[in-house]
Formats: C-alpha cells, sequence, structure tokens
C-alpha cells in the first residue's frame, strides 16, 4: 500500500511538472517509433496532455460516445467496456524508450495489467478505468495513452484490370501471357478473420486455397497469455457465419487462389502461398490487429517447416481492414505497419468504405504502407467503363505535422473492389462455392497479389521500390477522379490516388526504362470498322510508332508489312500527371477481309535499332450486323465437353464460339456436375444470306443444337436463348425455347427462335457427331464417330473458318466413322488450339488440340 502511494504522489508531481512545462512551451509528446519531436499533437490528442481525445470525450460524455456518431447500434470506435457501474478503456501505452522492468511495475502498481509487451515498437497494451489513464499519462517516459481501436474486415474481373491476365483476350500483352511469374516463393500473411482453408467438421476446406497454409496465430482474446505466442504457430477458423460472411477466405482468394479445378475465379498470384492470422473475431471485429502485427515483424524470416520447395518468412502482408476514425500515421497499428515497412515488409491496408474525403484511416495511415481505394471495373477487363467506387474513402490523410506531404498522399492505389468473385468459405457448403462480395478490402487483396508477383519475378526489390513503382506506372484513366489538391504531386488525386496498377507497365519500367514502352494494343470493331488504341508509357525518342499486319498462316503469323503509322508524341518522363500516351487509329474493313483473322503489331525504331511489340491475332468485323443471338450455358467444362451450332431456316450450322468469345460471364450457387459458370455469347449475324430467314418465324426458325459429350461428371444447361433482329423500323426481339434446358450426357438438346416451335428444322438423331478422345495431344489420332451408317467426308474448320484438313466417313457395322491424324491437309502437324469438325448437316464439333 505504501509502494503505491509514493508512487501515486510521484505520477501527481510528474503530472504538475508536465503541466508547468506545457505553459512554458517545452512540449514532451514523442511520436511513437520515430525519433525527435514534431510540432504538431497526435490526431487523437489535440489538447496533449497525453491521454487519447477519444478516452477523455466517452470519461465525460457516456459509453454511447465509443461508437460511431454516438449510436450504439454502429460500429465502435475504441475498445470500451461497461464494468461495475463505471467504464473499463482498452489501452496502448506508448513510451519515448523501450519499456523496462521499472515501467512494467509501475502499471501493475496502477491496477494496470500488462496484457502484451510489442517487440517492434515502444508500446504496452493494458486496460485501465479513466483515473488509472490519468495516472499512466503522468509517469515518467509515457508519450501518450492511446485508445485500442476496433477494425473491422470492409466488405462492399479484375486480374484483367491490373493487366495479369484475361481469358478473354482483350488485354494485350499481360504480366501472366507475356511470361510473367505467379507469385511462387512468396509468402502473404492475411490479417483477417481467419482463412477456412482446411478441413473443419464436414467442412473439407476451400479447393481454391488448400493445402497453401504454412502457418498463423490468433489474437481475439486481448492477453498474450492466451493469443498464439511469438513462436508458435496454429491455422485459425472462420465460424462467423454471417456476421464475417468469410470475409478472410475471400480475401486471400483474390490475392492467391487457384480458382479451383476450372480456375474461373484464380486470384492473382496462384502460386504464392499464404499465412494465417486471425485478428477480427467471428463477431467480426478486433482490437488486437497491432499485436498480430507484431507476430508477423517477429515472423518475418521464419522458416515455417512447409513442404519441400515451399518458401519462408512473409513477404506481403494484407491488411483488409480500418479503424472507424481517421487516422494521422501515428497510431500504434499504423506505426507497427510502418515499422514492418522498414524491416523488409510490403504492408497493403484498406483505405475505407465510408466514401468520405479526407478520411484515411488506420492501419492505411502508415508512412509506407501502400493504402487502396475500390473502383468499380464494370467486370469488363478494359478501362473505359472504370468508375471510382462511391464508397471508397478519399484522401488525403490527416498531417502528421512532419512538413512532408507525401506520406498524407493516401490512398496510394486503387483495384477492383466492385462485385469481385472469390472463395466462399461457408463452413455449410462443400468448398466449392464462389461469391461476390464488394468493398475496399476486395481492392487492397488485388494490390497483395500484385505485389507478390513483383517479389516472386524480383525478388530484390524492396517495399519501397514496389510501392514506388506500383504509383508511377499505374493507370490513371479511370473517371471520377476528384481534383488534386495544391502542394501535392501533380499524378495524385484523393480519390484515385496514384492510379490502378498495371503488371505490365510495372515490368517494362524494371526492364527497358531507358527505351520506349508499349504497354498495350487494344483491338476491337463492329459492322465494318475496326478501332485500336496504342498506348505507351515512356518515349525516349522514337520518331513515329508503326502498326504492322501480317495475314494468318494456321495460326502463326506470316510476313508483317507496314499497315498504319502516326508521328511519336509521347512524354519520356512519369514525372507528369499523364504517364500513359493513347494513339487512336480507324481503319475500315474491305469485303474481302471481312471476318478474315490477320496478325498486328507495333513497331518503332530508337536509336537505329528496331523493336517490335508482340503480336496479338484478331479476327476483324464481319460486315454489317443483321441480326444479334444472344444466348448463356452455364457449364464448368464448355470448351472441352459442349459442341454446338445455330442454323438459320434450315441453312448451314454457325458454330458455338469458344469461352474466350463469351461478352460476360458469372458464377451460379449450386453443383458443379450441373454447372456453376454462367457463360454469355453475343453472336452479330452478318451473312447476306441470313436476310432471307428474318424475321425468324415458324418456317424459318432459328434451331439451337448443343450436344454434350467428353466429361462424363459434367453437365450444364441452356439458360437464356433469344435473337434480336436488327429491322428497318428498329430492334425487335424473339425469344427462344424452351429454356432453361439441361444438357444431357452424350445426348443433343435443340431450342428454337421463336420459342414453341422445337423440331422444325432440327437435325436427326442419326446425324450427331461424337469424337474421342477430347481434348488430343498433336500428332495423335481423332477417331469421330456417327449413327449413320451413311457415308461422305469429315471437314475440319480452323477459328477463322478456314479448312485445315478432310478425312472419309467408312462404314463400320451399323456406324460410320471417321479417322482425323490431327494434321493439315498437306499432312503437316497443326498448331494446338480450337478447331471445328463437321459432317453433312450435323452441329459442328468442337475439337481442343494440346501441346504435344
Amino acid at each position: 500500500m505504501r509502494d503505491l502511494t509514493r508512487l501515486t504522489e510521484r505520477v501527481r508531481a510528474t503530472a504538475r511538472r508536465v503541466r508547468l512545462e506545457a505553459l512554458l512551451g517545452a512540449s514532451l509528446l514523442v511520436a511513437a517509433c520515430a525519433p525527435g519531436a514534431r510540432a504538431a499533437p497526435f490526431i487523437w490528442d489535440q489538447d496533449q496532455d497525453r491521454i487519447d481525445d477519444r478516452i477523455a470525450t466517452v470519461h465525460l460524455l457516456g459509453y454511447q460516445y465509443s461508437f460511431d456518431q454516438a449510436d450504439t447500434l454502429l460500429r465502435q470506435r475504441i475498445a470500451v467496456e461497461r464494468l461495475g457501474g463505471g467504464l473499463t478503456f482498452g489501452v496502448f501505452v506508448v513510451y519515448d524508450h523501450t519499456p523496462t522492468s521499472t515501467d512494467l511495475q509501475s502499471l501493475t502498481l496502477l491496477g494496470m495489467p500488462v496484457l502484451h509487451r510489442f517487440e517492434a515498437i515502444a508500446v504496452v497494451r493494458s486496460v485501465a478505468t479513466y483515473p488509472q489513464v490519468q495516472l499512466a499519462a503522468a509517469l515518467p517516459g509515457v508519450v501518450r495513452v492511446e485508445a485500442a481501436e476496433v477494425l473491422y474486415p470492409l466488405v462492399r474481373v479484375g486480374a484483367a484490370a491490373l493487366g495479369v491476365r484475361d481469358p478473354s483476350g482483350q488485354v494485350f500483352p499481360t504480366w501472366a501471357g507475356s511470361g510473367g511469374g505467379d507469385g511462387s516463393g512468396v509468402v502473404i500473411a492475411f490479417i483477417d478473420t481467419a482463412i477456412n482453408d482446411a478441413p473443419d467438421g464436414a467442412y473439407p476446406g476451400h479447393e481454391s486455397l488448400i493445402g497453401r497454409c504454412l502457418g498463423g496465430a490468433s489474437f481475439v482474446s486481448a492477453d498474450s497469455l492466451l493469443d498464439t505466442p511469438p513462436g508458435g504457430s496454429v491455422n485459425p477458423v472462420d465460424r462467423g457465419g454471417s456476421a464475417t460472411q468469410a470475409h478472410g477466405t475471400h480475401v486471400a482468394g483474390i490475392a492467391l487462389g487457384s480458382g479451383g479445378p476450372t480456375g474461373y475465379a484464380m486470384g492473382v498470384a496462384p502460386g504464392a502461398w499464404f499465412v494465417d492470422v486471425k485478428a477480427l473475431s467471428d463477431a467480426g471485429s478486433g482490437t488486437e490487429v497491432p499485436e498480430a502485427i507484431d507476430w508477423c515483424i517477429h515472423n518475418r524470416a521464419r522458416n515455417w517447416g512447409g513442404p519441400a520447395g515451399s518458401p519462408h518468412g512473409i513477404g506481403v502482408i494484407n491488411l483488409s481492414l480500418s479503424s472507424v476514425d481517421p487516422s494521422d500515421g501515428r497510431d500504434v497499428a499504423s506505426a507497427l505497419a510502418a515499422r514492418a515497412v522498414e524491416l523488409g515488409i510490403v504492408v497493403v491496408a484498406s483505405v475505407g468504405n465510408d466514401g468520405s474525403t479526407g478520411r484515411v484511416p488506420s492501419p492505411a495511415g502508415g508512412a509506407g504502407v501502400i493504402a487502396v481505394g475500390a473502383f468499380d471495373d464494370q467486370r469488363t477487363p478494359l478501362e473505359p467503363d472504370d468508375q471510382l467506387a462511391s464508397f471508397s474513402n478519399r484522401g488525403p490523410r490527416a498531417d502528421d505535422g512532419d512538413g512532408d506531404l507525401t506520406d498524407e498522399q493516401k490512398p496510394d492505389l486503387v483495384a477492383p473492389g466492385v462485385a469481385v468473385l472469390s472463395a466462399d468459405g461457408d463452413l455449410s457448403s462443400d468448398g466449392t462455392h464462389y461469391r461476390r462480395l464488394s468493398g475496399t478490402s476486395m481492392a487492397t487483396a488485388f494490390v497483395s497479389g500484385a505485389a507478390a508477383l513483383l517479389l516472386g519475378s524480383y525478388p530484390a526489390l524492396t517495399p519501397g521500390e514496389i510501392a514506388n513503382l506500383l504509383r508511377v506506372t499505374a493507370s490513371r484513366r479511370i473517371a471520377g477522379a476528384p481534383a488534386t489538391p495544391a502542394g501535392f504531386d501533380p499524378r495524385w488525386s484523393a480519390g484515385l490516388g496514384f492510379g490502378a496498377p498495371d503488371l505490365v507497365a510495372a515490368r517494362l519500367e524494371l526492364e527497358q526504362p531507358q527505351r520506349s514502352q508499349i504497354d498495350r494494343l487494344e483491338l476491337g470493331g463492329a459492322g465494318s470498322t475496326i478501332t485500336a488504341s496504342l498506348l505507351t508509357q515512356r518515349e525516349r525518342g522514337a520518331a513515329s510508332f508503326v502498326i504492322e499486319r501480317a495475314p494468318d498462316a494456321s495460326g502463326l503469323p506470316a510476313a508483317f508489312a507496314p499497315y498504319d503509322s502516326l508521328a511519336a508524341a509521347g512524354d519520356s518522363s512519369l514525372a507528369g500527371p499523364v504517364n500513359r500516351h493513347v494513339y487512336p487509329f480507324t481503319w475500315a474493313v474491305p469485303a474481302d477481309e471481312r471476318g478474315v483473322p490477320f496478325w498486328y503489331r507495333a513497331a518503332y525504331t530508337e536509336g537505329g535499332v528496331r523493336y517490335d511489340s508482340a503480336p496479338r491475332r484478331f479476327v476483324g468485323p464481319a460486315g454489317p450486323s443483321l441480326a444479334t443471338i444472344e444466348l448463356t450455358i452455364a457449364h464448368n467444362a464448355y470448351d472441352t465437353d459442349v459442341t454446338g451450332s445455330i442454323t438459320a431456316g434450315g441453312g448451314s450450322g454457325v458454330p458455338l464460339p469458344g469461352s474466350s468469345a463469351a461478352v460476360s460471364s458469372d458464377w451460379i450457387n449450386g453443383t458443379s456436375v450441373t454447372g456453376n459458370i454462367a457463360w454469355t455469347f453475343r453472336i452479330e449475324v452478318a451473312d447476306p444470306a441470313a436476310a432471307a430467314s428474318l424475321p425468324p418465324g415458324p418456317d424459318s426458325p432459328w434451331v439451337l443444337a448443343i450436344t454434350e459429350g467428353g466429361y462424363l461428371d459434367r453437365s450444364g444447361q441452356l439458360r437464356d436463348y433469344r435473337l434480336i433482329w436488327h429491322a428497318p423500323g428498329g430492334d425487335q426481339t424473339y425469344v427462344g425455347g424452351p429454356v432453361p434446358q439441361p444438357t444431357i450426357e452424350g445426348a443433343t438438346l435443340h431450342a428454337a427462335v421463336p420459342g414453341g416451335v422445337l423440331g422444325v428444322g432440327a437435325p436427326r438423331d442419326g446425324s450427331r457427331l461424337s469424337v474421342a478422345p477430347n481434348p488430343v495431344r498433336a500428332g495423335a489420332v481423332v477417331t469421330f464417330t456417327r449413327p449413320s451408317p451413311d457415308k461422305g467426308n469429315l471437314v475440319v474448320f480452323d477459328l477463322g473458318g478456314r479448312r485445315v484438313a478432310e478425312a472419309p466417313f467408312l462404314v463400320a457395322g451399323g456406324h460410320a466413322e471417321a479417322r482425323w491424324a490431327t494434321r493439315d491437309a498437306g499432312g503437316r502437324p497443326i498448331e494446338a488450339g480450337m478447331y471445328f469438325a463437321r459432317a453433312g448437316s450435323s452441329p459442328a464439333l468442337r475439337v481442343v488440340v494440346l501441346r504435344r
């Protein structure tokens, strides 16, 4: 008792001294984890009494003020509990030195338990009443007593938007398509609600993440005796159900998920591994994010003891969470995140979902932390329709008073954050489901994945170099950017930061900073016109950029020749507000080139040396559209298990395109056997002969035939089929049917436009064609079988509609067979890819040829 009395007297004496020095203008405030004094007070200690203003406000005005807008139905801002008629605060005691045993004893004598002693910064976690807070704030060496903030997960076709990969082929080139790595060798630590990657009861673990966890920890008890110790490791579970929406699983799937057997919802860096750190409870909130970051710092070089070849340490920390209140970067969580960056870890954090300006939360406020906002990619791969998400917080961050505005320039980047499809970790599911969620949480995971790709391919890069590289090469062609405040970097805006990551542009800057950089060649077409855009980044001295074109020769470009050009007009620097120059081209398509594939590339000469971009194949438009066919087919093995065609009025059939031609796709909940992936196609009809079958009617139906075969455990469903006739007086829509209609293994379904005329003009069952094996290795023999013993020839076409080969049908018993050795008509091996085979009036059959 005497010890406590003496301590109390010493504290009061110190408090009197502090008040006297404050009156004399001598500030004793020292920022956590940074040497020297700062002129500006900590954002939550404006009266500089060493007590977090939020603690004082709750003490004076009541418990409800610990909640957003003083409304107990909203999110709690700081950790406060009612206890015995009073209030107890979760606090961090911040020191200007490493706490000694005497410091810890002083807290204990005040009745404040030492719940966690941080390794990376001079901070101790405790709980205290307000009188205890006052006494602790006056202890020697205490910078402040800071409220423990409550942090929350941020729930509100993204890889293509970042230039990582694009199955549709519209974004060209891409990181993956031009030889970029998949993040192998990199470990991402997710501090979140936990990742449901492993079996838990009847739940088998999510297919996109199972087998990828190296270790983890749990920090949800606010007590170091119950939390995972620095050298410990567990694989935690998210059992929060609707409270958490399996947030951690969804976020991890975006960053590094495999996408399961189909790869449809593949993450950005599917070769990376992860560490699972639970800091948000099953109730969907938490106060121990600082402890979780401290644990990651301690384990930044750890050998996890994983499978042979698995990586060590932690390269990236993903923080898809935030505080309710804004930060100036000096709170404990932000300071720890900044310390992790100093020690060599890339830290990526969400900027928040409040839709507010000048509101950057913790821990995104930390210096060096990559703070990420969200944009809406409209579920398309190209940029023109991208928009800043209305819920994404805007900067700048609150001023920390150091006179340097660069660390107030947050967000740093934006990434896709609206309706993002990723792994659904619902423990009541079978581990194969995916769902769409929105928020800056999702955007943050995209950037963490991008950082992993860069680290995997360029392991010598430091966190600062990665952050700067992503900023200077980011794409800024997103609508809705607010004006840049005066005094800030002209490349930065309060909403978009520096823009959206572009992995191809980042690699160009790493590998060829001293010569001109061609970032992208975009091609599109409609009617009788092709539009193209060439995007350059740096330009170092090229006089012009030339578009060259080559005929297609069995899937490869023949000789290139100049096709069009524009004089160079871009900047050599990345220091200005615009870091891309767009060169637009428009070309009329002659009648004899409609629907014909060509290869395109860009070329330039610089310093006497010629440079070419990667070539891309593009099939020009087929001419003015007479009608548009729209159909949606759900199938998880569409390209290898489904074939079909559309026949107009009994004429020749138009084969169904491959999935790369889908205008959109979506995930459907259900079992994979009946199809989770819905592919929507829009097929333009330009053949003048089709005019005789328009408008569609009982005497001129448009019949769709879909054949299922090849995978016995996969089937699907025709979900929609319609035709839009572009009539002289305006568009007219005709709905086909019957829909929905399941595909059946080994059978052919039929649907017709208009609906109700099924069977009119449908092919006979005896004409149906089947094939095995499919897919087939190049050089192997494929056998085609038709039930009818009729003779005739099998004809093979490529994707451009050109005849590749023929093979005769020979009668064998009660059926006919044709054998094709996957060679062209001259006996030469063909390239891997997709081909169509047809016999007589049977629907075209898609054949996938794989590399040897």
